[in-house]
């Protein structure tokens, strides 16, 4: 049951009667309830590991609390605590990964070792819960929160069915809070709830499936392709990634509004950073914002007497961890590495950056800057969709060779009018985005238009969906 499906809507509608009929006591066991079906929905075993693992995370923080007065004992428990959960996490992202290399080895020595075949699924949703986890359990430990003894708050917390599946990385001390003052929220939250998870759909169905035929197409074969097919999937991928994450963190923050719960955005139109550094503050905030508060800052804090040494180990580190959380792939910590070095070298030359700047117009250095950090972010996301480095490599030096101009470059995109229609989409979205970032609220004039203007822009949404749905129903991000 995706949040793409019909299923998905029968469900969400049936939850939120529930849960607007009962009484505000019982609200937090709607949620943790119905998360939990929702989980079992894809499968038993999945909903049984993800409790589980819920249960001796519930009871690792309140052992923090209850040892509080007993320092080294408080430390031993903590260390085991993140050790196990982050034992957990890599068992499962990495096992498969780990045998493979071992057989590979003794199959490239000559050694033939014919051993079982062993396959760990990794449970839905398992990235983003036990980083939720290691956030909960830090912040205890430093002092800075108190265990939750709510067993059904602190499940909903990790399991809460809109956000389980790709995210966001939400906090703990962000979204406790919410859930003391469970309610039934008003039109001012619900309308904003229907309206964000129809742009989501919108989104992800319109523009995000619509060029995903030829973003699949290519990184399945990259070798049969080159130049202007090459550089067009440079472009698209970018487009793609960011409707198909996006769409899903909107339809997620919808699903949560329905139920009075704000969760964190995870964008914030990241097309229109200057540098890679703010890049990284406007996209995957969660993720990203999770790494700087338990990574980074501790990190130069504790060595701070090594002074641009440790910022830049620290930065390293912390893209390294970003890259590996992804998933065991090479090119997932070359990406990491790409984004730590850009990153760097905006740190050291900052300074020489704003003085070349100072001679032009700071409109063009702008536009220039916005263009170039988007070249190479999608450049860097050439090494996120490639299945291997040799792919990669092979995209990124063939990306300007055979150039040939002329309608059948394009042959390889099947659906043509869809494919063009759904990047003039794009086009006004990102105007839209222009329009907010210079302070004129876009959505604020649409919500002043005539109530039969608003509709009809909804149902226009609705029919182009329909129009569009091509079937896909899973999110490119519940994979890691």
């Amino acid at each position: 049951m995706l949040l793409l499906s019909f299923g998905y809507l029968i469900f969400l509608l049936m939850v939120i009667v529930t849960y607007y009929v009962v009484s505000d006591k019982y609200k937090i066991y709607v949620l943790f309830f119905t998360s939990l079906v929702f989980i079992a929905w894809f499968s038993i075993g999945v909903a049984f590991f993800s409790l589980l693992f819920t249960i001796i995370n519930y009871f690792w923080g309140i052992a923090l609390e209850n040892y509080k007065n007993k320092p080294a004992l408080k430390n031993k428990i903590f260390w085991i605590a993140i050790a196990a959960d982050i034992s957990i996490l890599a068992l499962f992202k990495y096992f498969d990964v780990y045998l493979n290399e071992i057989n590979s080895l003794f199959f490239d020595s000559g050694i033939y070792v014919e051993s079982p075949y062993i396959k760990v699924m990794i449970p839905l949703g398992i990235s983003y819960y036990t980083f939720q986890c290691l956030g909960y359990l830090i912040r205890i430990d430093r002092g800075s929160e108190k265990p939750e003894y709510d067993f059904a708050a602190f499940a909903t917390y990790l399991l809460f069915f809109p956000k389980f599946l790709a995210g966001p990385v939400e906090r703990s001390n962000h979204f406790f809070p919410q859930l003391k003052k469970l309610g039934n929220p008003d039109m001012h939250q619900i309308n904003p709830g229907l309206r964000l998870f129809l742009w989501g759909l919108f989104k992800k169905v319109v523009i995000a499936d619509t060029l995903y035929g030829a973003v699949s197409k290519v990184y399945e074969n990259v070798h049969q392709f080159s130049g202007l097919q090459l550089f067009t999937v440079l472009i698209i991928a970018t487009i793609y990634i960011y409707c198909d994450f996006s769409g899903y963190t909107d339809m997620a923050l919808g699903s949560a509004k329905l139920f009075g719960i704000n969760l964190i955005d995870n964008f914030n139109r990241p097309f229109l950073s200057k540098n890679v550094s703010e890049f990284w503050r406007r996209w995957h905030i969660s993720l990203s914002s999770w790494c700087n508060d338990f990574i980074y800052n501790p990190f130069i804090i504790k060595f701070r007497r090594f002074g641009n040494v440790a910022v830049t180990t620290g930065i390293f580190l912390t893209f390294f961890i970003v890259g590996i959380w992804h998933g065991p792939n090479l090119t997932f910590v070359i990406l990491g590495l790409l984004q730590a070095i850009a990153i760097i070298y905006e740190f050291y030359t900052k300074k020489y950056r704003l003085k070349f700047a100072s001679r032009f117009k700071k409109s063009t250095v702008n536009t220039l800057s916005r263009l170039i950090v988007f070249f190479y972010m999608a450049f860097s996301m050439v090494f996120f969709f490639s299945n291997t480095v040799s792919d990669a490599g092979y995209f990124i030096s063939h990306i300007f060779s055979n150039l040939h101009f002329g309608a059948a470059q394009f042959n390889f995109i099947s659906n043509q009018p869809q494919f063009f229609f759904a990047l003039f989409c794009f086009l006004i979205i990102f105007i839209i985005e222009i329009f907010n970032e210079k302070g004129k609220k876009i959505w604020s004039l649409f919500l002043q238009q005539p109530v039969w203007v608003q509709w009809f822009s909804y149902l226009v949404c609705i029919v182009l969906v329909f129009v569009f749905y091509s079937g896909i129903e899973t999110f490119y991000y519940m994979r890691f």
